[in-house]
């Protein structure tokens, strides 16, 4: 009867572990509306919106490797991805978010060119700098 319970205990405990949600490698607050997030591994990594208290919109797709921001701007480099191939280090999209306009005014998929001369057309400092880089 005691083995009995001990196996029913730890089978007890096994299934709990499996019912944990919303714990993911990577979860941090960029600012209090975007969330940089990776479930279970960094090739995963995306910028998402807070539109709601339970709802969240995509913004930057995986997968994002190093982030920057201040209080008006989120900057970000990300690397393709896609399902046949995996992640191309070859390439690298640089993305601007305006974190004033709450998810509505973003600029993506940008090459170095385009990102620095929006850096400069928005007046954002060469100080913002990729404080935060995951590299696989």
């Amino acid at each position: 009867m005691k083995k009995a319970t001990i196996i029913l205990g730890i089978s007890f405990f096994i299934i709990l572990q499996s019912c944990y949600f919303g714990a993911g490698l990577v979860e941090k607050e960029i600012t209090e509306d975007y969330i940089l997030f990776a479930n279970s591994s960094l090739d995963e990594m995306s910028i998402w919106f807070k539109d709601e208290k339970h709802s969240s919109r995509l913004i930057v797709p995986e997968t994002v490797f190093a982030v920057g921001q201040n209080e008006n701007y989120i900057i970000a480099k990300s690397h393709p991805k896609n399902a046949e191939t995996g992640v191309d280090k070859s390439v690298i999209y640089y993305h601007i978010i305006d974190t004033r306009k709450k998810g509505n005014e973003q600029y993506i998929n940008l090459s170095i060119e385009q990102f620095q001369s929006l850096k400069q057309n928005f007046k954002i400092s060469n100080d913002l700098g990729f404080e935060s880089v995951y590299e696989d």
